[in-house]
């Protein structure tokens, strides 16, 4: 029977002495913070879904921490000149899971029919016109106008390629395959025990040889943050992906002898949260504006992420973007000038000194958007609002706030790139308007944003295309459809003695093909 490495160690002495003294050891160990709502990041940016069905799926391209792109499905490729073309190789003789045979039209399939219509990051695939399959090993992609965005679009931050035999005429949305994926990746899908554990074995069969070094994955359902730090401290498990650590830990793990600390230059997120701007008073532009010099998120960075973890985020767009606008002015931290905003759009304090209450919705299990919550209510208590506290869990998370629409605000860590037409666009597009999570549900409408989205897909001049960014968050800053408390960076942390873990572009979406355990 193959073990947990290091559940097999427990009292076994020095742990670090013992745990490189085992040999052989098969068996990757890891945490995913509650039972994934689907295992197809094909068509979901649910985090838990990202990090289920990333070791079960493969893209057509990898790219590293650094931004550097390399062949995943595609060996190699080729862009036309103007911009227009892309020419993807496959590696030949693929196969899924279930041994049917891999070929272009499975890419056709997957990026045309679901990816490029049902993923929430779908914006760059909307520039593909058609599709050639000239032959099994062979794809050409031929755009409408150039797009800057468009391979990075092609890794695994979006289009996970699945098999056009089981998912042709399906549901997507419905589809027990959701939950019992076949894919080409490293690992085959074993078993998804509720509340407990999901297993994965080797495939024998994976298209690089000789990989993967484990002959198991597996991964511990842990919601509680403490519990996950404490099981990665005793040795239980291997590693812990950026969002499941708690901020409050990155010092205490930072100081752990044997661990690695991995960030990623083009992984950044935002703790931000939807304004509900369908009804009054958060149809008011002047009132989400008091929201703003009331909320001191300067204290909240220095609190929910301290150790520099923490960014100030003034505008939509992540700190970190080459396509950031330095030039926006923040709203300073000043209630006396909220209370004169709430003051003129005519929601004066009533006898009992309140103005109106604002439900503030979030994940029970969410630390961050916990504390940041207490912050906010006595920020907004101080100019006459009345936070209303509503920790659900995340299936009622997911239904008030995307289904119901039952919340003046709702927060939660939101990927904010690698580029702002994948990770920022989705918030304030028109277009993207839907009943699904983690897309334009403020829901905010501004037809000129719209116009320059489209305008500056098309540049192929990167100082134009900023141009016409920097005026979208102009826009968007004086609008503040969706609130930014702040930007940050928190690394996968890993035992060191476990090699080729979290060194892609982002950890949420490791599919540990390169891992080598210890021993």
């Amino acid at each position: 029977m193959i073990v947990s490495r290091r559940l097999a160690l427990a009292g076994a002495g020095a742990l670090l002495c013992v745990r490189r003294a085992r040999a052989a050891p098969t068996r990757l160990v890891g945490v995913i913070e509650e039972d994934p709502p689907f295992f197809n990041p094909a068509i979901s940016s649910t985090i838990s879904s990202f990090v289920a069905g990333s070791p079960v799926y493969s893209a057509l391209l990898r790219v590293d921490s650094t931004g550097k792109f390399s062949g995943d499905l595609a060996e190699a490729w080729e862009v036309s000149p103007d911009g227009m073309t892309y020419t993807f190789h496959l590696r030949h003789g693929i196969t899924w899971h279930d041994g049917a045979p891999f070929s272009s039209a499975d890419v056709k399939f997957s990026i045309g029919e679901i990816s490029g219509k049902l993923h929430p990051y779908r914006g760059a695939l909307n520039a593909i016109d058609t599709y050639e399959t000239p032959d099994d090993d062979t794809v050409v992609l031929h755009l409408k106008h150039p797009q800057g965005s468009l391979l990075i679009s092609l890794t695994n931050f979006i289009t996970d390629i699945l098999p056009k035999h089981i998912w042709e005429g399906k549901d997507f949305a419905r589809d027990p395959h959701n939950r019992a994926p076949i894919g080409t990746g490293p690992f085959k899908f074993v078993e998804f025990v509720p509340g407990d554990h999901i297993l994965y074995a080797r495939n024998d069969k994976y298209f690089l040889p000789g990989l993967p070094a484990a002959d198991e994955l597996l991964f511990r359902i842990m919601p509680d943050p403490s519990a996950r730090v404490s099981a990665f401290e005793n040795g239980e498990i291997d590693m812990i992906y950026s969002s499941a650590v708690p901020a409050s830990a990155i010092d205490r793990l930072r100081k752990m002898p044997g661990v690695a600390l991995r960030f990623s230059k083009l992984q950044q997120g935002g703790y931000q949260a939807y304004i509900n701007m369908r009804n009054a008073p958060f149809s008011d532009k002047r009132v989400r504006q008091a929201l703003a010099h009331a909320i001191d998120r300067g204290f909240i960075r220095s609190t929910v992420f301290p150790g520099g973890l923490a960014q100030n985020m003034v505008g939509p767009v992540a700190p970190s973007s080459e396509l950031y606008n330095t030039a926006l002015k923040d709203y300073a931290l000043d209630p006396a000038r909220a209370e004169a905003l709430l003051d003129e759009a005519g929601f004066k304090r009533g006898a009992d000194g309140t103005r109106f209450s604002l439900r503030y919705v979030f994940g029970a299990a969410d630390l961050p958007a916990n504390k940041i919550g207490d912050i906010m209510s006595r920020n907004l208590a101080a100019v006459g609002i009345k936070v209303i506290l509503r920790p659900v869990d995340r299936g009622t998370f997911l239904q008030m706030a995307f289904v119901n629409n039952e919340f003046d605000m709702v927060a939660g860590s939101f990927n904010l790139g690698p580029d702002p037409d994948v990770g920022i666009e989705r918030f304030y597009n028109s277009h993207n308007i839907f009943n699904i999570p983690f897309v334009n549900n403020s829901p905010y409408v501004n037809h000129e944003v719209d116009d320059l989205f489209d305008q500056q897909r098309v540049q192929t001049d990167p100082a134009k295309r900023k141009a016409i960014y920097d005026r979208i968050q102009e826009i968007i800053w004086e609008d503040i459809p969706v609130f930014p408390f702040c930007a940050y960076s928190l690394p996968g942390v890993v035992h060191d003695d476990v090699a080729g873990v979290f060194l892609g572009h982002s950890s949420l979406l490791e599919d540990f093909a390169f891992a080598k355990p210890a021993g």
